[in-house]
């Protein structure tokens, strides 16, 4: 009986302290998809006026400061969405999707050319895959990212999709071989001059790693850098 009684009572306090941690984790929910909300409706005016101003103003000097307004508002877009992301997946799990990775390259490869730095040269071919595909277009974002951000303005960025292998390639300054094996350490950074956290690669390879996606970097001073990302084992 006495062992009964404890199993029982046992039972009772795990089944409160689950019935707790879920309506801990709705108020979460709510209260984060109302912050979201927040963040997210001055971002949209923001965006929707400069648009609109920039069809109006002609002056130079004016439109320079709306395309820097312009470039900013893309910025604040993308950490929105990963903090929306983020949030989310330490919430609920992620659920993986099926979709064409070619698609989604090309919409990334867009959204970065309207930061007028540097021009890409993109070839792809309809590659169906299932992953988390929030997910996935940060890991590109941040790939796409750092080959502008070590590339001279004047310089292409390569992206070919072929066989289920994505080759991001960029004519940057390069790394030797002990930068390319410190390149996933998070707060790493191998130029200490360009501005960033430092943590870009190692939660690319956090996410490939979790997705099986195979990711090889290939590098050479005054030659640029190679990022291959091998989708074969996702592909539908």
């Amino acid at each position: 009986m006495f062992v009964l009684a404890s199993g029982l009572s046992g039972y009772i306090v795990i089944l409160d302290l689950v019935e707790q941690k879920e309506s801990q984790d709705e108020r979460l929910s709510h209260i984060t998809r109302e912050i979201l909300h927040e963040i997210n409706l001055p971002l949209s005016t923001i965006d929707a006026n400069a648009s609109m101003l920039k069809k109006t103003i002609s002056d130079i000097k004016n439109q320079k400061r709306l395309s820097r307004i312009g470039a900013a508002t893309i910025r604040l877009r993308r950490l929105y969405e990963e903090l929306s992301y983020s949030i989310r997946k330490e919430i609920l799990p992620i659920e993986k999707e099926i979709f064409d990775v070619a698609q989604v390259i090309t919409e990334r490869v867009a959204l970065l050319q309207e930061l007028g730095r540097n021009s890409f040269e993109v070839s792809t071919e309809i590659t169906m895959i299932e992953v988390d595909k929030i997910g996935l277009e940060q890991v590109l974002d941040n790939i796409l990212e750092n080959a502008m951000k070590f590339s001279d303005l004047d310089k292409d960025i390569t992206v070919s999709l072929s066989d289920s292998i994505l080759d991001i390639r960029d004519s940057g300054a390069g790394m030797d071989e002990t930068q390319i094996l410190r390149i996933y350490e998070r707060y790493y950074q191998y130029d200490g001059s360009i501005g960033g956290e430092g943590i870009g690669m190692a939660l690319v390879k956090r996410y490939c790693d979790k997705a099986d996606i195979g990711i090889k970097i290939t590098s050479k001073i005054g030659e640029g850098t190679l990022v291959a990302l091998n989708f074969q084992r996702v592909v539908d």
